[in-house]
């Protein structure tokens, strides 16, 4: 079996989801923003919608994911030891997915109500959007790639062989 070596873009792919939740706490220490911002309730709306969107879609693709197990591109993620980085990455997005759609639900209750907690849960809130939007990206190009991946391999091998 053979073992896959780490690189600094598999750090750098681990990682820049955080780095995108840092940004966001940035922006929100820099222009203070708070819940009581102006189309926040449309903001939080969207979100809800869009979370459970990529909720929808996740759960789709990890379908297709099962019945492509066989696949070359999954026998060599088996083979190369990269099942736990692979798996991290999904259930990470889902994870924070879920998040994502409980905090801002509850968004949606406290903001109604005054006191120094909204603010600590608006602060909470903006960060994980930042690490939501890293870890959907990651997490949907990665699907994409390995359906695309076996749809490129399918077409060249289906051409190599007509007659069959």
């Amino acid at each position: 079996m053979k073992k896959y070596s780490k690189t600094i873009g598999d750090y750098i792919n681990l990682t820049y989801p955080l780095i995108i939740a840092l940004l966001f706490v940035i922006i929100d220490a820099r222009w203070k923003f708070t819940y009581k911002v102006k189309g926040f309730s449309n903001v939080l709306e969207s979100v809800i919608t869009f979370s459970s969107i990529v909720i929808g879609f996740y759960t789709a693709m990890y379908g297709i994911l099962i019945a492509m197990k066989n696949i070359t591109l999954m026998k060599e993620i088996r083979q190369q030891n990269l099942n736990g980085i692979f798996k991290f990455q999904l259930y990470d997005s889902l994870l924070i997915s879920f998040v994502v759609l409980v905090l801002s639900i509850v968004m949606q209750i406290v903001r109604n109500y005054d006191g120094s907690i909204n603010n600590f849960f608006f602060n909470v809130w903006f960060a994980i959007i930042g690490y939501f939007v890293g870890s959907t990206y990651r997490a949907i190009s990665l699907l994409l790639k390995i359906i695309f991946a076996d749809d490129n391999k399918n077409a060249e091998v289906q051409k190599k062989t007509p007659l069959e």
